[in-house]
């Protein structure tokens, strides 16, 4: 009797697991602290970019154009950077079948990288046309920071360590070297003085040993001085700064009155020759309040007497007044000072003024600085004192009068 017909599973095909990458016997290990550096100059600026944009007082016109390019050239090189390691880097560390996942990771980290990165380059572009877009910066950086750091940490923490064990150093330097062809020579000094600006000197000697021998002298000799100007005209900040007097400067000082007599008294520029020790008196020309309104005021220092008109580029009653002086034609100085009130807990008023100097030659700076020593670089003066060629908020609601 035969039995009913019985359906045989197919045979199982034994299959052998990848084979395990082997080194070769002569192999030297990449050195890829390299990556760290460069990752450390979006880590530093990115944020950096943000907490100006979004700190009183917002970004004059150089500024907002300088930062706008800086973002601009941020974000192209990271399109180049990652596009380099999807087509020069990973291709080499695939020849690890274990590190297939990893990359496949990285890779997906790019793309979601990109709405954000997109993101930021709209909204740059129309910041460097118009102060209004600031805020949509500040919106784009928020979409790109969170996804990009974390991107940078695994890159540095998990697939570095790969790289080390599957790409030789000869193989990573041809690497580094073929991401610079293509870009000019203005590229590359642009690029790479905002990397090593704020590494340490080991980093900088590793990445200059990577810059063949004529270009790192025109890094070094030449071009220092255009990456200067252009920190300087970013960040407005003294280690930038073409001038031995203060670029600019914040205080703040809290008072028991409220944020309502507060500005009364320091909007009411008729009383400024009450509490400072360099404007003597101040009057309006036009209006007396606003934006737009001019006065001018009257100051002292030393033998040095003159005078500067002042227009008003804010006013938020019990909030915020800045203006900005010009000089006349034959000196073209221009300083911006900006006010700004917070209630605090409990009563009372944080007042902060910040000054900084948006125009200056430089033959007039040396001028003043080599004749009028109080105007030399000094910590940032109380609110309750002056500047050069501006009133000083009052110390109190009701400031006490000289003498």
């Amino acid at each position: 009797m035969t039995g009913a017909p019985t359906t045989a599973e197919p045979p199982t095909v034994p299959t052998d697991p990848a084979p395990a990458y082997r080194v070769p016997a002569d192999f030297v290990p990449a050195e890829t602290r390299t990556m760290g550096t460069v990752h450390n100059a979006l880590r530093r600026d990115l944020p950096r970019v943000r907490a100006v944009l979004d700190t009183l007082p917002y970004p004059h016109d150089r500024q907002r154009v300088a930062l706008a390019d800086h973002l601009l050239m941020m974000m192209a090189f990271l399109h180049k950077h990652h596009s380099a390691e999807e087509i020069g880097l990973y291709p080499l560390v695939r020849r690890d079948p274990a590190a297939a996942a990893l990359l496949d990771e990285m890779e997906a980290d790019h793309d979601a990288l990109d709405p954000g990165i997109a993101a930021v380059e709209s909204a740059a572009r129309a910041y460097r046309l118009d102060a209004a877009a600031r805020e949509a910066v500040i919106a784009a950086l928020d979409l790109l920071n969170p996804v990009l750091m974390p991107h940078l940490d695994r890159e540095e923490q998990l697939l570095m360590p790969v790289v080390e064990r599957t790409v030789s150093k000869a193989e990573w330097d041809a690497w580094e070297k073929g991401i610079a062809k293509g870009r000019s020579l203005g590229e590359l000094a642009t690029e790479g003085h905002w990397i090593l600006d704020g590494a340490t000197p080991d980093e900088v000697d590793l990445m200059l040993a990577l810059v063949p021998g004529p270009m790192r002298w025109i890094l070094l000799n030449v071009s220092g001085r255009g990456h200067r100007k252009r920190a300087f005209a970013r960040w407005w900040t003294q280690e930038y700064s073409p001038w031995k007097v203060a670029c600019g400067g914040s205080n703040s000082v809290t008072v028991s009155a409220s944020p309502e007599q507060v500005w009364a008294v320091l909007t009411d520029v008729t009383r400024v020759g009450e509490w400072s020790h360099e404007c003597r008196s101040a009057r309006w020309l036009a209006g007396s309040g606003g934006v737009g309104a001019r006065f001018v005021g009257a100051n002292q220092a030393a033998w040095s007497r003159w005078k500067r008109p002042c227009v008003v580029t804010a006013w938020e009653p019990g909030r915020l007044f800045a203006f900005r002086t010009q000089g006349p034609r034959l000196v073209r100085d221009c300083s911006e000072w900006t006010f700004a009130l917070e209630p605090v807990p409990g009563g009372g008023t944080r007042i902060t003024q910040t000054f900084r100097i948006l125009s200056l030659p430089v033959p007039v700076e040396r001028l003043i600085w080599l004749t009028l020593p109080p105007h030399r670089i000094a910590p940032p003066p109380s609110p309750a004192t002056s500047s050069a060629s501006a009133p000083s908020p009052p110390a109190a609601a009701t400031p006490v009068r000289k003498g």
